[in-house]
């Protein structure tokens, strides 16, 4: 059976996401992939100078000294900070601890997630600075 009335397709502008403050967080947050895409072409670039020896190394190292590149790499870390943010705010809603049969509250799942994450950035800067 066929029928001979349009479809109803809501409206939708290219700018949706800017009426509400919630939905421009959310678009910053996903924005957070093009500085992630970023970081990983870079660390692509300094395993292949460093496959091409001491020329080549110094070659990324002068490449890492430009003050662009600094800045750039500045807001890749702004944004690597704030979607670990957004992420370890979302991880007791995903997974609901119980302790002594007491549901848990978002306040320690988020706390310990940070804890972890310094303490493996200070064992990492740690090798790398005295090895």
């Amino acid at each position: 059976m066929t029928t001979k009335r349009k479809p109803y397709v809501q409206p939708m502008t290219p700018t949706w996401w800017k009426r509400l403050p919630f939905y421009r967080f959310y678009m910053l947050r996903e924005g957070t992939a093009l500085p992630a895409v970023w970081f990983s072409i870079v660390l692509l670039y300094g395993l292949f100078a460093l496959k091409h020896g001491p020329e080549g190394w110094q070659g990324f190292i002068g490449f890492l000294q430009n003050p662009i590149v600094l800045l750039i790499n500045l807001l890749s870390l702004a944004a690597a900070l704030l979607h670990t943010k957004t992420w370890f705010e979302l991880a007791p809603k995903a997974a609901i601890v119980i302790v002594k049969g007491e549901k848990m509250g978002p306040g320690p799942v988020i706390k310990g997630l940070w804890g972890v994450t310094v303490v493996v950035t200070i064992v990492i800067l740690g090798v790398a600075l005295f090895w």
